[in-house]
């Protein structure tokens, strides 16, 4: 896009006396029309006064006559600077259809110091008064001449000549290219000012013959015609100030096809486009609110001194929450993006809270995303965590079995080699398991594990687990509520989820401290507790310790991946159930797996199941 610079505060050009349209009066049309009316006025006013003024008026005639096709070409650029107050950024395309429109040559220059004015865009043929063109640029104002041409195709013409300054320039690359103007040219033969001199002196002899009533007749049609125009023309500035006003169902009703006919019509179909583009306008406002108030990022915008103009719900919740010292920070990244162009603030610290703040600099102010990343953050961590944890579950079993190989190549005792032999099989038993519940989680995820659905009885099932725990020498107490039917599930999964407990349980309690094991049932389900008496767990870790790989932190009594709760959560949910979790630092925990009773099992006084989706 390109545009003309404009000079602020600059003085309108002065205009020389204007002369009679001599285009009107040879080219008048048939119709009625505004500029008939103006024309004969004007010619008949014209007439009287060279009678009047005779001595006077002739001298400036015969001295404007040279001038005639000047004025012509003047009226192109009052047309051009019309142009460019309507619209301050004209492209391309609308300088190529002015010169067209007009049967002008055009083009857009460079002045350069060494190789001259150098045509950028526009016509081949372009021809230009080359000095025009320097000035205007070397001025940075509209600059235009014309010169009688005396020699070449042109020879017997006038070359007229019109150079505005422009701005926003750019190459192939892309970068500014200074010194540049848009440039309109033209050729005019010395016919059409020996036409203007023979009008002249017929206007000249019908004024001496028919002065007086010349005079009174034009008086007659300029108070006729000021009558008409001044009646439509009110009509609409009164249809224009109704439209401005917000009323987009004004119209004006014409029934003559003159130029104000015509305007009438334009302005009644720019007043239908108006409420069209204004309807569309609202609702896509609509639209942008819907979408900023849906949005699960918080969006803040402000203007130029740094004061909210708007901000969506989740912003106002955000900001409402946040303390001072985020505010300031927030302020610090608009404030800097406003001259430095995007920034992102990946970790401002809010309170107990980590937000990733994303501002980019508007045109009147600056427009802030702002995404509570305090989870991701701890899932990053976690994800850290689990592969150091995980690197040294792996390390450490390969270590001692890579050791036991190179010391059973030197050991003969039969004893001796058995007792490795035990060692390295417990070690590769860990690396098994740990293989496996990482694949377990991946085939929950990928929804490949096929959950068998049968009766399982819960009592056998705790006094299978208490079995199966019994080398650990701990402790395992098992109490059950009466009548306690079995429930549909998978019993090898819900045997390994509950193992997963189990162990936990042990491994986070001091030794010789006892698990409890409980069977009961609650409000349509069937309930199953394992209790320990060991660290416990504090209450704001609890929301997060199903999350993979996540470790309460300072949980050093026992190695862990963070892998087992949530193998245990994934298996329950597969299973239709959901776990409870209850504990207090320092004074135990107690997991409690809820599966659905069918409806067959539940008594017929029970309250109905809760919803645990």
């Amino acid at each position: 896009m390109f545009s003309a610079k404009k000079k602020p505060d600059r003085k309108p050009r002065r205009q020389g006396p204007k002369l009679p349209s001599l285009e009107a009066i040879e080219g008048l049309r048939p119709r009625l029309s505004i500029r008939v009316w103006l024309t004969v006025l004007f010619v008949l006013v014209t007439a009287v006064s060279a009678v009047a003024a005779y001595g006077i008026v002739r001298p400036i005639l015969e001295t404007s006559l040279s001038r005639a096709s000047d004025a012509t070409f003047r009226q192109v650029a009052e047309q051009w600077d019309a142009q460019i107050r309507r619209d301050d950024n004209p492209s391309t395309q609308d300088m190529e259809d002015f010169a067209e429109t007009r049967n002008l040559q055009w083009g857009i220059v460079r002045v350069d110091e060494e190789r001259g004015v150098l045509r950028l865009r526009g016509d081949t043929d372009l021809e230009l008064l080359y000095g025009v063109v320097e000035n205007s640029v070397e001025a940075r104002e509209p600059k235009w001449n014309t010169v009688s041409v005396q020699n070449g195709p042109y020879a017997g013409q006038r070359q007229a000549t019109y150079a505005v300054p422009i701005r926003d320039v750019r190459d192939a690359e892309g970068r500014e290219v200074e010194n540049t103007a848009i440039v309109f040219n033209r050729f005019y033969t010395e016919g059409d000012i020996e036409n203007a001199e023979k009008v002249l002196n017929r206007i000249e002899g019908l004024a001496l013959l028919a002065g007086g009533l010349a005079l009174l007749i034009a008086g007659f049609a300029g108070y006729f015609a000021a009558v008409l125009i001044s009646r439509r023309v009110d009509r609409l500035n009164v249809a224009a100030e109704s439209l401005a006003a917000g009323n987009f169902d004004e119209r004006i009703n014409t029934h003559v096809g003159d130029e104000l006919g015509s305007l009438a019509s334009s302005f009644n179909a720019m007043a239908a486009s108006m409420k069209d583009a204004f309807g569309q306008i609202e609702q896509e406002k609509e639209r942008g609110n819907a979408i900023l108030d849906g949005m699960t990022d918080a969006v803040v915008g402000v203007n130029r001194d740094l004061e909210l103009v708007f901000r969506n719900p989740r912003a106002k919740e955000l900001l409402e929450s946040t303390p001072h010292e985020f505010h300031v920070r927030l302020q610090e990244v608009l404030a800097k993006t406003r001259y430095s162009g995007p920034v992102t603030e990946p970790e401002a610290e809010a309170g107990d809270r980590v937000i990733e703040v994303r501002a980019a600099p508007l045109e009147d102010g600056a427009l802030a995303i702002l995404r509570d990343v305090t989870a991701e953050r701890r899932v990053q961590r976690a994800k850290a965590d689990f592969i150091a944890n995980a690197s040294h579950e792996l390390k450490t079993p390969i270590f001692a079995l890579s050791g036991w190989l190179e010391m059973m190549e030197d050991v003969e005792d039969p004893e001796l080699r058995a007792e490795f032999l035990n060692d390295m099989r417990a070690q590769t038993e860990r690396l098994k398991g740990l293989a496996q519940t990482l694949l377990d989680l991946s085939r929950l995820d990928a929804n490949a594990t096929v959950f068998r659905s049968e009766e399982v009885d819960l009592e056998d099932l705790l006094h299978s687990l208490r079995r199966d725990f019994g080398f650990t020498g701990r402790p395992i107490n098992i109490r059950t509520e009466e009548n306690v039917p079995p429930v549909e599930a998978d019993p090898n999964q819900l045997h390994r989820a509950l193992t997963i407990l189990v162990d936990n349980a042990i491994k986070y309690s001091e030794d010789g401290s006892p698990v409890d094991l409980e069977l009961s049932r609650e409000n349509g389900h069937a309930v199953i507790s394992v209790a320990d008496r060991g660290c416990g767990i504090p209450e704001g870790e609890i929301p997060h310790i199903f999350d993979r790989f996540y470790r309460v932190q300072g949980s050093s009594r026992a190695d862990g991946t963070g892998l087992g709760l949530a193998l245990a959560h994934e298996i329950t949910d597969h299973l239709g159930g959901r776990i409870r979790v209850e504990s207090q630092p320092e004074a135990g925990s107690t997991f409690s797996v809820l599966l659905p009773m069918t409806e067959t099992a539940r008594s017929p006084n029970e309250p109905q199941p809760l919803d645990v989706s």
